[in-house]
């Protein structure tokens, strides 16, 4: 299998995007998504890690474990030996392998190492490596003996579950290249082990992810994402957990050429019946298009968001993945965010957050939205003409704190680079009150984007609707607004003050006097003879 690196990467050119930028005055506007979308995701990083922690180790009950330590769904792997055996010490262990065992010594042995290391509490990888048993179990993988190559295999799997010291340990000692080559075993259990000891490795760091890759591990990936009608279910979620973690790590990305091949696998596992498969290849597609436009496009070319647009009318597990790639997307160049528009995924926003009953989910669908309209004139209108902003608007002033923080810069987007009638659009759907709301948060980016807001709508209204000016203005007052911009005036940020300042002096800060006109016929003025 040969990984071929294509040419037909997607690009903007610089003149066109600076002249694009000019339109608006927040004209770091990807730089400053990409951004927020950075701390987005390690909060989401974070839920998937917790959900999927013990996916890591392959745990034996200790009751179960005379059971368990026979050869799994045992059709490929020969074990004569039904009855309970002595576990063995490491010390035991050493002096049989140090002293010409016999392929049922090495059974045995090794069986005794993968049932310690199989224990939920303290299991003693520390002692492994210490003792040199780890070496021991990198060359168990060339016994030609699949009960021994698996039973090493599952040992490593639960030794490269431990600290990044630990997996460094097996990798030193030679581990990935022959894992690699078992994970292309006709035995299928034996073949899985070694891919979750495999993904293990690849989710520990991007550096052990390259040391995979260079041993061909996304090449046999990509192989076996070919062959899942002969897997059973658990062997496909353990495949999509490895392309899942395979796309994760950011300092580097991995090289574009391995993403492409990537994502056509990808293409295959977000098409399985099991939900978990489908979560997890999700969560895959949400890393690959968690960096540059070059990283998104390879996503379009293999067709993922459309798979994913379908994914929309999924649990919540499902939803939270599936509109994280759209928000990446969305973040991407004008062509990519406009993508995201022409699959129609703005019409099926309102009736997923209507049935959701997930915050985390409310949050994600306003960051898409905060993207899209982030973007050109057309796009703000296409997120105006599938009424979301009266949704937006709803969130603002009932959601949790991070909805409103999602909203508020939904808002200020459409503010900063909207037209003028787009901009109304704010008064029409009666945003004044919840953004005056907000103004009594203590959140310097929230309480930033709603005063960018207030000024850009009373900017717009007394340029082009002047005759609506003081109805802007009392709504203002009325709903507290001016008196939380008085009090902004003493707030501790040099750019909050500013812009509650701004407002003020600009809006609020007529002198009646001023408009009063000097008639020189009046007779009640005064008259005077020096």
């Amino acid at each position: 299998m040969t990984l071929g690196e294509s040419n037909n990467q997607a690009s903007v050119a610089g003149d066109e995007e600076n002249e694009r930028l000019k339109q608006y005055k927040n004209v770091a506007k990807h730089e400053d998504m990409r951004r927020r979308r950075t701390e987005c995701s390690v909060e989401l990083r974070k839920q998937k890690r917790d959900e999927t922690m013990m996916k890591r180790r392959n745990l034996v009950d200790d009751e179960s474990d005379d059971e368990a330590s026979e050869a799994p769904e045992a059709g490929a792997l020969k074990d004569d030996q039904k009855t309970a055996r002595a576990l063995l010490s490491f010390e035991e262990v050493i002096k049989i392998l140090t002293n010409n065992p016999s392929l049922e010594d090495m059974r045995r042995c090794f069986e005794s190492v993968r049932r310690s290391l199989s224990k939920s509490k303290d299991p003693p990888i520390d002692s492994t490596i210490e003792s040199g048993l780890l070496q021991a179990l990198v060359q168990a993988l060339a016994v030609e003996d699949d009960k021994i190559r698996f039973e090493a295999a599952w040992a490593l799997t639960n030794i490269v579950s431990g600290t990044s010291r630990q997996t460094y340990a097996a990798v030193q000692a030679g581990a990935t290249r022959p894992l690699v080559e078992l994970m292309l075993s006709p035995n299928l259990a034996l073949s899985e082990q070694c891919l979750w000891a495999v993904a293990n490795i690849i989710g520990d760091s991007a550096q052990l992810r390259d040391q995979v890759i260079d041993s061909r591990g996304a090449e046999v990936l990509v192989h076996l994402v070919q062959n899942i009608a002969d897997m059973d279910v658990s062997f496909v979620r353990t495949l999509a957990w490895a392309f899942s973690n395979m796309c994760r790590h950011k300092t580097p990305n991995a090289p574009l050429p391995i993403l492409r091949e990537l994502a056509q696998g990808l293409r295959i596992l977000l098409t399985h019946d099991d939900k978990t498969v489908r979560q997890d290849s999700c969560w895959a597609a949400s890393y690959l298009t968690d960096g540059p436009d070059e990283q998104i496009q390879i996503a379009v070319e293999a067709g993922l968001p459309s798979l994913v647009k379908g994914m929309l009318s999924d649990n919540d597990g499902v939803l939270a993945p599936a509109l994280r790639v759209l928000g990446n997307m969305a973040t991407g160049n004008d062509q990519l965010t406009q993508y995201v528009v022409d699959l129609g995924v703005l019409d099926l926003l309102p009736r997923l957050v209507e049935r959701t009953k997930s915050t985390t989910i409310v949050k994600e669908c306003c960051w898409l939205i905060s993207n899209i309209i982030a973007g050109t004139q057309a796009q703000i209108q296409a997120v105006i003409d599938a009424n979301l902003l009266p949704l937006v608007v709803q969130v603002m002033a009932t959601g949790d704190f991070k909805c409103q923080l999602e909203s508020s810069w939904v808002i200020s987007n459409l503010a900063q680079g909207g037209s003028s009638e787009q901009i109304m659009q704010l008064w029409q759907v009666e945003a004044i009150a919840p953004l005056c709301g907000l103004l009594k948060q203590t959140n310097v980016e929230m309480i930033a984007n709603v005063l960018d807001s207030l000024y850009a709508l009373l900017t717009t209204v007394s340029t082009c609707y002047p005759q609506r000016l003081d109805m802007v203005r009392e709504s203002i007052e009325e709903n507290s607004g001016l008196d939380h911009l008085e009090g902004l005036q003493e707030h501790e940020s040099e750019r909050i003050y500013q812009g509650a300042y701004k407002i003020i002096q600009e809006f609020f800060s007529e002198d009646e006097d001023d408009n009063v006109e000097f008639d020189a016929n009046d007779e009640n003025q005064p008259v005077y003879n020096f």
